[in-house]
């Protein structure tokens, strides 16, 4: 599975199928391009074999993708600490997108993860004091390549910048 970030537009891209990430929605295309679903808020789908859960949270809506056996959290739009119900309903994830806030700090240390990226942050000085906070190493890169059987479970989680920030 491929994760890249680029113009605010979050695209991953798996063996079967393409998700591309909108506000409280997303787009689901296969890999050849022959179909496409757009869905939006809460629910269960599955797309070209690209799972996806839809969690209500107040206002907004957690999201987690399951592409090629890795799961990844996307809260992008949540702005509160989650209930620890909301916690046991993600599940296990591998890789964790959070805006860059004091939330989504205490929202790391609820939903562990090997992979921590933060999204949608408002400019290099915001992001860099939300990086500082965290604690955590940091590497950027212009793509995230990941396979599920080379996470290593026992690692610590890292920070992954990806793309640019415009």
């Amino acid at each position: 599975m491929e994760i890249t970030y680029k113009n605010k537009e979050l695209r991953l891209k798996g063996k079967t199928g393409v998700l591309y990430s909108r506000p409280n929605g997303f787009l689901i295309e296969s890999s050849d391009g022959s179909s496409k679903k757009e869905l939006f808020g809460a629910g269960e789908y599955e797309v070209s074999g690209i799972s996806v859960i839809g969690i209500k949270n107040g206002d907004s809506v957690i999201f987690v993708y399951e592409v090629d056996g890795i799961r990844i959290c996307n809260l992008e739009f949540v702005t509160t600490k989650l209930s620890d119900s909301k916690v046991s309903s993600v599940g296990d994830i591998d890789v964790l997108l959070v805006p860059e806030s004091a939330e989504s700090i205490e929202m790391m240390q609820q939903i562990e993860s090997y992979y921590v990226l933060p999204i949608n942050f408002s400019s290099e000085d915001s992001l860099n004091k939300f990086l500082t906070e965290s604690g955590l190493v940091v590497e950027r890169m212009p793509k995230l390549s990941l396979k599920k059987d080379e996470l290593i479970e026992d690692s610590a989680a890292q920070i992954v910048i990806l793309g640019t920030s415009n």
